[in-house]
């Protein structure tokens, strides 16, 4: 599986903010994958006000788009990086 990922975390700076979504509403948010902060607009990615905990977050269930879905839904730019993973 090829993961698209944005940039480094701003709030842990240690992990990279994949390109993830959130099957029960249908719409992509950048999950950390180090602290697990995720955020449903990448443009806010500096405001601590609008990032949420996603391990806690309700029916928050993921899964994590193609090339094509992401470009799709309008956030090609934001796919900057890959990586793949069996």
């Amino acid at each position: 599986m090829i993961y698209y990922w944005y940039k480094e975390c701003s709030f842990c700076h240690q992990g990279r903010l994949l390109i993830a979504r959130d099957t029960g509403r249908g719409s992509l948010y950048l999950h950390c994958e180090e602290c697990e902060h995720g955020w449903r607009d990448p443009e806010r990615i500096d405001d601590p006000s609008a990032r949420f905990l996603t391990l806690v977050a309700k029916d928050l269930e993921t899964d994590y788009p193609s090339k094509e879905e992401i470009d799709a839904a309008g956030w090609g730019k934001y796919r900057l990086h890959s990586f793949e993973k069996a």
